[in-house]
């Protein structure tokens, strides 16, 4: 494909996203899906030798995520699958795609919601997959998605202990958001849950230890470093820089 129609195909895909930002915004159902299935069909138009290609790929994936939530059953399930399909291709073309296996975690732990006990499983394990990938790729970015995942296997240690990561690595949705998260509910009755919210807006010491040295500057200095990756929260689970 020429310079011109990339471009061309680039601008589709800006539009195309811009349609997805829209339908997030409806309270109306049916004009939500209006504006999904007309960003999808923006995406399919998009040549395979393109290079807006992958990133067509990426968001139709997450238009198809977004459309499974508006749905139940059966026509829920089948979306989750086509966008962790869409997901699969992402990595197939570039293995260290974030986003991409970040949502295709997320689409799993979804889909396992919806199905009996022995695929709901698989669901989970394949989850797990995709969010190791994830933190392999960067450290830290999907210990909430971890959290998720023990508390609805009721290990509530790990829960725990994976929830104490992500906040210190500030990849903790809004508090509002915890709360809220239909994962979470049971992890609510521990006796540690309620001090560990508390300690999500506790105030952080400047104070350093009289052993700091050289090393701990070190950690410093890549947990500065850190912080500057933009994660964000959208409503179910953490976000994060797509800029993969």
């Amino acid at each position: 494909m020429g310079l011109f129609g990339s471009i061309g195909s680039k601008s589709k895909v800006k539009a195309a996203n811009k349609k997805v930002a829209a339908a997030r915004e409806k309270d109306d159902i049916a004009q939500a899906e209006k504006l999904f299935s007309e960003a999808m069909g923006i995406y399919e138009s998009i040549a395979s030798d393109s290079s807006a290609f992958k990133d067509a790929l990426y968001n139709w994936g997450v238009a198809l995520l977004y459309s499974a939530r508006l749905k139940q059953g059966d026509e829920a399930k089948a979306l989750y699958e086509e966008a962790g399909k869409k997901f699969s291709y992402c990595l197939v073309a570039k293995a260290d795609y974030l986003a991409a296996a970040i949502d295709w975690g997320v689409a799993l732990m979804e889909l396992a919601a919806l199905q009996g006990e022995t695929e709901k499983e698989t669901s989970y394990a394949m989850a797990k997959e995709k969010f190791s990938l994830a933190d392999s790729i960067q450290k830290g970015v999907v210990s909430y998605n971890f959290a998720c995942l023990h508390a609805v296997h009721g290990d509530f240690d790990a829960c725990k202990e994976a929830l104490e990561l992500a906040r210190d690595y500030k990849n903790l949705p809004d508090e509002e958001e915890i709360l809220n998260d239909a994962d979470m509910q049971i992890t609510k009755t521990q006796a540690w849950f309620d001090d560990f919210i508390v300690s999500i807006n506790a105030p952080e010491s400047d104070e350093k230890t009289e052993d700091d040295g050289d090393d701990g500057d070190e950690e410093v200095i890549a947990e500065a470093q850190y912080s500057k990756t933009k994660v964000r929260t959208d409503g179910y689970k953490v976000e994060y820089d797509k800029k993969s």
